[in-house]
């Protein structure tokens, strides 16, 4: 029986682009830009006489017929990515595609990423930067580590270790001793989340946990990345609320204060292999090692 099967740069263009919720996401897990993207979706659109996505402006969503269609196509995609999986030979069995939050890469997987390396000198560790949640059935990476509560005894997924967040300034900010009331300057600096589900640290929080008096007496700002805050608290701007995983990159050490006070509890990291990464004993000695980096029970 001949299989009628649109051309498949278009079918997956359409994938990527509908899994992203965007052409332009679409366009960089593809290497094309995203005219080329918007271009095959408008192509496979004629070919089935179907409106697959509504388009207002930036805003892009799904049709009925977009929704009816994608679930069978993303699974055709996972089977033929398991279908060549064992086909792919020795360098891609050394190879682990890990994705994790861009703070968690910056800030402690690259300066430890040596220590995997002298383990596994063959290997290639590809990381994938996104503050998104890779589903487990996701064929772009074999190991996940994700941020939020901690995952309970029975779950799949490991908890590597609780975050918590510092106080912290720049030593020109100081007059004297490491308390809150000695900045020179009363600015402070909070940090939005792009993840709305979780509650971000705040300065509010911070002046009552710690049981200070005067937080209307501060002048509050805030951004939407922690590069940022590192900037501005390393040229003095203002103080802002750092995590240990930040801090303790030793970049750092030598730039902020901790100022005195309690630090407040973050979230977990956890980790945990997709369903193809539990086929790759590369993924396997690399959630082996980040456990060992952790200190973490093997």
């Amino acid at each position: 029986m001949r299989r009628r099967i649109p051309p498949l740069i278009a079918v997956r263009a359409f994938e990527a682009a509908a899994r992203h919720g965007s052409f332009t996401d679409a366009a960089d897990e593809l290497a094309v830009t995203p005219t080329a993207i918007s271009h095959q979706i408008r192509h496979l659109e004629k070919l089935l006489n179907l409106q697959l996505f509504d388009r207002n402006g930036r805003n892009l969503s799904l049709t009925e017929q977009g929704k009816r269609i994608l679930p069978e196509v993303t699974r055709g995609f996972d089977c033929l990515a398991a279908a060549f999986f064992e086909t792919y030979g020795e360098k891609d069995n050394k190879s682990v595609y890990v994705s994790v939050t861009r703070e968690f890469a910056r800030y402690w997987l690259f300066p430890r990423l040596n220590n995997f390396y002298e383990r596994y000198p063959d290997y290639a560790v590809n990381v994938i930067a996104s503050e998104k949640c890779t589903p487990l059935d996701s064929s772009e990476a074999d190991l996940v580590i994700r941020y939020g509560p901690k995952a309970p005894p029975d779950s799949v997924e490991i908890n590597l270790y609780r975050e918590e967040y510092l106080a912290v300034c720049s030593p020109s900010m100081l007059s004297e001793g490491n308390q809150i009331e000695n900045l020179t300057s009363k600015r402070l600096l909070d940090v939005r989340w792009e993840l709305s589900s979780l509650n971000s640290p705040t300065w509010k929080r911070w002046f009552s946990e710690n049981n200070n008096e005067g937080y209307e007496d501060y002048i509050i700002s805030n951004v939407d990345a922690y590069n940022l805050a590192l900037d501005a608290v390393i040229r003095g701007n203002a103080a802002a609320l750092i995590s240990n995983t930040i801090f303790e990159a030793q970049e750092l050490s030598d730039k902020t204060v901790v100022l005195n006070g309690a630090r407040l509890p973050g979230y977990f990291y956890r980790a945990v292999l997709t369903i193809g990464g539990t086929r790759k004993k590369a993924a396997q000695n690399f959630l082996r090692w980040l456990q060992y980096e952790v200190g973490t029970t093997i």
